[in-house]
């Protein structure tokens, strides 16, 4: 696990200080190539079993279906992907969908900011809010109503 190293000049203040105690590094939030390239799979087709998923990445990736398996099932355990059982000619299998695509996006950029938090320290934020302003503005408007509604919800 990475441990948080600040220098004193590097002091938090205002939103920093906010948004650093929120800042906990959580490997589950973590997602690699290949979870990615599976979720976006699982994600585009809806829902999808491992074999569809396998069958789908084939082409760019050939991996093997008990990588794949593997993969749904990882993503499962961490809470991004739920799965119901479905009985057919073969037996029994796992079909998976996304829990929510927003929450998983909330989660995962959580990850990806609170990982930035934890190498970097604060000083992130100011190269976070500078990247802000490369944001058009129509996209900014319609963020500042998303949070302000979901703040309200709360």
């Amino acid at each position: 696990m990475f441990s948080r190293r600040t220098r004193s000049s590097l002091a938090p203040t205002g939103i920093e200080s906010y948004i650093l105690q929120f800042a906990q590094y959580d490997p589950a939030l973590e997602l690699g190539d290949l979870e990615a390239a599976v979720l976006g799979t699982v994600v585009r087709l809806g829902n999808a079993s491992a074999r569809q998923v396998a069958q789908d990445l084939h082409s760019t990736r050939g991996l093997a279906y008990t990588t794949i398996s593997t993969t749904l099932d990882r993503l499962y355990k961490k809470g991004i992907l739920a799965r119901d059982e479905a009985v057919g000619r073969g037996g029994s299998r796992y079909v998976y969908r996304i829990h929510s695509e927003d929450k998983v996006k909330g989660r995962v950029v959580k990850g990806f900011v609170d990982r930035l938090l934890t190498a970097f320290g604060p000083s992130i934020i100011s190269t976070l809010h500078d990247y802000m302003d490369e944001i058009p503005k129509e996209d900014l408007k319609r963020l500042e109503e998303r949070v302000r509604r979901e703040s309200g919800q709360r």
